[in-house]
């Protein structure tokens, strides 16, 4: 991983040293280059070809492409605005389209759907992508939190208590304990 930094002593840029500013809508931060790395390594998240168009529903379910400004607040703001930018095209590369998938009908969707808004998933957004269908719950408190579409309508409650355990795991502890989440996995002082 090439290291970049906010700023750099100016004998080290260009053309005197071997670091050169990536421009504005990647950062603006300061790589360094050299035969490895190239001169822009900064373009290796460059949007790619396919991300001129965008099919009904992605960004419901993924948001708008990410921007760099968005990330100034973390550590290592470029690496979080690279990994965004990959993981964000990634999904626009597999995906196929949003809505029910032809096996289960919306109707079917009644009780798991009271299940998750209950216990503060909110409503489920269903798409077909790389792993197949997918179910994700962008109105939760973990916005890329999802399951298989399959899991979502036929195991509500196991959904609840994965989620919850994530929520966990991010130090964050649940208004209500679901039953399915083992007590050793709840902190002992929430309950």
């Amino acid at each position: 991983m090439t290291p970049t930094f906010e700023n750099v002593p100016d004998h080290w840029k260009q053309p005197l040293g071997p670091y050169r500013q990536a421009p504005s809508e990647y950062g603006g931060r300061w790589w360094m280059t050299n035969p490895f790395t190239g001169e822009q390594p900064w373009t290796r998240s460059a949007p790619s070809a396919v991300t001129d168009s965008v099919p009904a529903g992605f960004e419901d379910i993924f948001g708008k492409r990410p921007q760099s400004q968005d990330f100034h607040s973390a550590s290592n703001p470029s690496l979080a605005f690279r990994m965004a930018i990959t993981i964000w095209e990634q999904e626009l590369t597999y995906f196929k389209k949003a809505g029910f998938p032809e096996w289960a009908p919306s109707s079917h969707w009644q009780d798991a759907t009271a299940a998750f808004r209950f216990w503060g998933l909110g409503e489920p957004t269903h798409y077909e992508g790389r792993y197949g269908w997918m179910t994700r719950f962008t109105g939760a408190q973990i916005r890329d939190f999802e399951c298989t579409t399959w899991t979502a309508l036929h195991a509500a409650h196991l959904v609840v208590a994965q989620y919850q355990l994530r929520l966990l795991d991010e130090g964050i502890v649940p208004g209500i304990k679901h039953p399915f989440v083992p007590p050793s996995a709840w902190p002992q002082h929430s309950e």
